[in-house]
């Protein structure tokens, strides 16, 4: 999506039935192009762009997410914080298509979301089984009590048409994303030999199913000379991924499916001992262990976690969120992180964003927002926990009220850049009152 030819308008289009499309135009607040537009390096996987979310009809009609626009960038988790009410997990339910959006648009690698009242196509609902999951808060209550942790576990897996093949291109696709991290990480990437494997193995029609073309690549592998840059993703391990492909390749789907169950539960610390027993037969933790086990075993694009440590005891929390940053680096997550709890968020977001009731008020990396938070909300959040080390006689900290801001039809908040990709909303008044410490 191209935000550059809607710098002071969006038009919002609504499918309707046997008439033309409901155009709605919305003005665009000012900065928010620039913010969006900020990291043209970085591949958007996800573009939330003028969300609204609305609950009832009538009189009873009620704006639970008003107006936000964001995006997520492919291997990044993505914090989004907030006190309960605030819209959060509204606009996790709006992004796998639980909660339908009234306004706006969600567009998930490329594939746009239908809006309430809108038809949802067969090919819609495949994409986001495959490509879309959600963890929940309550373990207990997402999680099947009849059936045992095998079932629970394989439901995502049963729904792939064919899951050999999707197993196959995941073998070869793990191969390239860790010889592509490693040649990052030594800045190898645009090295001539390099370019010439990479626009080989990555190509489409290159078949690494078939034994002839894997041999191809590994001899181009050793033409280029690619063992004399020191590689450990040396040619040995491309000759094993190959391996591993031909070999599964004579398997059946229900070898398959085990191999793929016991993978992740390993992943995240349990065993097949596990297999057949039944959810309520586990504490809260392990259920939520079991829950994420549910979620990445189809591999996502997108994870939204929606307050997944929130019910757990404060001993499981971090264990839970261990798993999670471990998870993400083995699978290559995109994560969306929704939780109340700032500090908790801040051990495993790349970036936060923070929402109050339905509008999204501050947003920029991890460190910048935790270290150099400028917006009342921000501060009350981060101050939120109770410290004995606090200079104040109060040990709740700062106290945020709505109703500081005196904002008028002539007078709106702007997206203004505090600099490294940290944007606020407010007026150039607040916000220099807030950089003087006048809240």
């Amino acid at each position: 999506m191209s935000d550059t030819n809607q710098k002071k308008a969006f038009f919002n289009h609504k499918k309707r039935f046997c008439l033309p499309d409901k155009i709605t135009i919305r003005p665009v607040t000012e900065g928010l192009i620039e913010r969006l537009n900020a990291n043209p390096e970085k591949k958007r996987l996800v573009q939330v762009r003028h969300l609204d979310v609305t609950y009832g009809h009538g009189f009873k009609k009620f704006r639970a997410v008003k107006d936000i626009s964001f995006n997520i960038y492919q291997g990044e988790v993505l914090g989004l914080v907030g006190e309960s009410g605030s819209g959060k997990s509204t606009t996790g339910s709006a992004l796998i298509g639980l909660a339908r959006h009234s306004f706006g648009d969600i567009i998930i690698d490329g594939i746009k979301l239908p809006k309430q009242g809108e038809k949802v196509t067969k090919e819609l609902t495949d994409f986001m089984v495959n490509n879309v999951q959600m963890i929940f808060q309550d373990p207990s209550n997402s999680l099947n009590p009849y059936v045992n942790i095998e079932t629970v576990v394989s439901e995502g897996l049963n729904n792939i048409k064919d899951l050999k093949k999707s197993f196959l291109r995941l073998i070869y696709k793990d191969y390239l994303r860790g010889l592509k991290k490693e040649l990052k990480a030594k800045n190898f990437l645009n090295n001539e030999q390099v370019q010439i494997f990479l626009e080989k193995a990555q190509d489409l029609k290159f078949d690494y199913l078939n034994e002839t073309a894997q041999q191809e690549l590994i001899q181009l592998f050793n033409e280029l000379e690619l063992n004399h840059l020191s590689l450990d993703n040396n040619d040995e391990k491309l000759q094993k991924a190959f391996n591993d492909i031909n070999t599964w390749k004579s398997k059946t789907r229900t070898d398959i499916t085990r191999h793929l169950i016991l993978d992740v539960l390993k992943s995240v610390g349990l065993d097949e001992t596990v297999l057949r027993r039944y959810p309520l037969e586990f504490s809260g933790g392990q259920q939520q262990r079991i829950g994420i086990s549910r979620a990445v075993a189809l591999r996502p694009k997108l994870l939204i976690a929606d307050e997944p440590i929130s019910a757990l005891d404060v001993s499981i929390q971090a264990q839970v969120v261990n798993i999670f940053k471990e998870l993400k680096t083995k699978y290559d997550l995109t994560i969306l992180f929704i939780a109340h709890d700032l500090r908790m968020v801040e051990y495993i977001s790349d970036r936060i964003a923070v929402m109050n009731k339905g509008v999204l008020l501050e947003i920029g990396p991890t460190k910048e927002i935790v270290n150099n938070f400028l917006h009342p909300y921000t501060r009350s959040l981060m101050e939120a926990v109770p410290s004995i080390d606090s200079e104040k006689k109060s040990l709740l900290g700062y106290v945020y009220d709505a109703n500081m801001h005196e904002y008028t039809p002539t007078k709106q908040p702007k997206w203004i850049h505090l600099g490294n990709d940290h944007y606020i909303l407010g007026t150039d008044e607040e916000i220099a009152n807030w950089k003087a410490g006048k809240y």
